[in-house]
């Protein structure tokens, strides 16, 4: 009789006499390869070793017929193998966890950082666009109506220069006329169907000095809101002076 005291459930077992081989399972991990096998009591006999081997049911994990090949991996002690008579348990060798390392982590305050520099470099750029469209407008409409270009005043010493300036004051009368109808202005100017008191339509010139007026003031708008913004944010807004 083996004696052993290992502590364990008796599992799946189903006895009586066998025919074919079985693997029984020990509770301490051995395996033992049998012919046949019987129960008596608390007892599991089989044959071995020249005579009869007893096990109590309470050291067996399990008892399963042989499988026709055994996996690689798993140890099945025939009779003949008998207790130190087996070659030692071979002793895994402990395999080192792979070193990882952390990723790179950024601290917080650089990112907030990074973030509000790329957050202002987007707006000194719409600052920069904006700027350079009103400068652009205001160039061209000053050559429009006075014949320069620039915020200075200067004489009107042509009659191209005196032309543009009588368009401008025509325009500008022509924009109050409409508004007070609540009539669009420039280019979406149109005489008002069944008006008796339509008013006096603009000439191309006109509605072009009216366009470029409204677009002057939608820039200087979008402009001053930008530079609020960043004012508000306590970003550096720079020169707001216009060449």
């Amino acid at each position: 009789m083996l004696k052993a005291t290992l502590v364990v459930a008796l599992l799946s077992m189903s006895f009586g006499i066998a025919d074919a081989q079985y693997v029984v399972v020990l509770k301490n991990g051995r395996q033992l390869t049998v012919q046949n096998y019987r129960e008596e009591g608390s007892m599991i006999k089989f044959s071995g070793l020249g005579g009869e081997i007893a096990i109590s049911k309470d050291q067996i994990q399990t008892i399963r017929r042989a499988e026709a090949s055994e996996s690689a991996g798993s140890r099945s002690l025939s009779f003949d193998d008998r207790p130190g008579k087996n070659p030692p348990e071979p002793t895994p060798t402990p395999v080192a966890p792979l070193e990882t390392k952390p990723p790179a982590t950024v601290p917080i305050q650089q990112q907030q950082a990074k973030q509000r520099a790329a957050q202002a470099k987007a707006y000194e750029d719409r600052l920069k666009d904006l700027t350079a469209q009103l400068k652009e407008l205001r160039d061209r409409y000053s050559l429009m109506t006075r014949g320069n270009k620039g915020p200075e005043p200067s004489f009107f010493t042509t009659e191209e220069a005196f032309k543009g300036q009588q368009d401008d004051l025509l325009s500008r009368l022509r924009d109050a006329q409409n508004k007070a109808q609540g009539l669009p202005t420039g280019s979406a100017a149109s005489s008002p169907q069944f008006s008796l008191d339509a008013p006096p339509a603009y000439t191309e010139r006109q509605r072009e000095l009216s366009d470029l007026r409204a677009r002057i003031s939608q820039i200087e708008n979008e402009r001053q809101k930008v530079i609020d913004e960043m004012r508000a944010k306590g970003f550096e807004v720079g020169s707001l002076f216009l060449e």
